[in-house]
């Protein structure tokens, strides 16, 4: 049977509830997953790489990744909450609430397998737990990046003027549909960003 090559092969991703909005706007693509567009990681800075460690297989692994899944896990516990929420927190330690920080991350058509061996990417590959972590690491560098960016043309905007930095990351999340109970969250981290880069200086 001919392949589909519409709809990429996804992975899912843990990734800070607060950075949804901006992966959505600025890195979603046509595919769809349900009512989430699938996110495109591949020309951030250091994402190929990333794509090329090793992956795994979660479904026939005793301590999966936990910070990443496979499309066949992901589904097999969104059914699994519908029919017992309360089993699958007690299992797999997972609710409804915290099944929605996982994103569906486009993946390459390869992916290297734990022995070394290069395989089509499926419904049941996952990311490797270094893999995983390294692009967690790499999103959250290019939303931060992306805040940065803004920050200075919001300061451009403001022609000198002194603001708080909540009225910046009100502007940003307005400006991504980010949803605004997570304002408090990223100012903290905006303003524990801002003074570690005071105190490098």
């Amino acid at each position: 049977m001919e392949r589909n090559y519409k709809t990429p092969p996804i992975v899912w991703l843990k990734v800070t509830d607060y950075m949804h909005g901006w992966l959505q706007r600025e890195l979603g693509c046509d595919a769809m997953v349900g009512d989430q567009r699938v996110v495109c990681l591949q020309h951030l800075p250091g994402m190929k790489e990333a794509m090329r460690m090793e992956t795994s297989r979660d479904m026939m692994d005793r301590k999966p990744v936990v910070n990443a899944m496979s499309a066949t896990r992901r589904n097999c516990i969104a059914v699994g909450l519908d029919l017992d929420a309360q089993v699958m927190q007690e299992e797999y330690g997972l609710d409804k609430e915290s099944l929605e920080l996982f994103v569906p991350v486009e993946c390459p058509r390869m992916c290297m397998t734990d022995t070394g061996v290069l395989r089509p990417w499926t419904l049941d590959v996952c990311l490797g737990r270094e893999q995983a972590t390294t692009i967690q690491k790499l999103i959250r560098q290019a939303f931060w990046d992306a805040v940065t960016e803004y920050d200075r043309a919001y300061a451009k905007k403001m022609e000198g003027e002194k603001y708080p930095a909540v009225e910046m990351i009100e502007a940003f999340c307005a400006d991504t549909g980010t949803c605004e109970i997570h304002i408090p969250a990223m100012r903290r981290e905006w303003q524990r960003r801002v003074k570690r880069e005071k105190e490098r200086a």
